[in-house]
């Protein structure tokens, strides 16, 4: 089961950064931003990006155990998903409702 410790809605990416840090580490933005960019998504689609950030519930382990980026597209209703682990590296990219994005799983 995941905790969320924290959310964030970001209109598109510029300039977000300062505001960002205080809920994430930049490291959670910058590969966002790389994984859109390796999609060809360009910030003109994005509606806005939310930041969840998860964290452990007990006190076993490290304190933060990922995050995911829910992208909202001007195209569609639905969201583009990016799960990262702690190192943010990607673990999984999926769209839900009817979003698509070549390349990537539905749910």
């Amino acid at each position: 089961m995941k905790t969320v410790i924290g959310a964030l809605v970001v209109a598109g990416f510029a300039g977000s950064g300062a505001a960002f840090a205080n809920i994430t580490d930049d490291r959670f933005e910058q590969k966002t931003q790389e994984r859109l960019a390796e999609l060809d998504i360009a910030e003109s689609d994005v509606k806005s990006i939310r930041q969840v950030l998860l964290r452990r519930k007990n006190d076993r382990g490290p304190d933060i155990r990922g995050a995911e980026s829910w992208v909202r597209l001007n195209a569609c209703d639905g969201y583009l998903v990016i799960q990262m682990n702690r190192a943010a590296f990607v673990k999984q990219t999926y769209t839900t409702g009817n979003c698509a994005v070549p390349g990537v799983s539905s749910f």
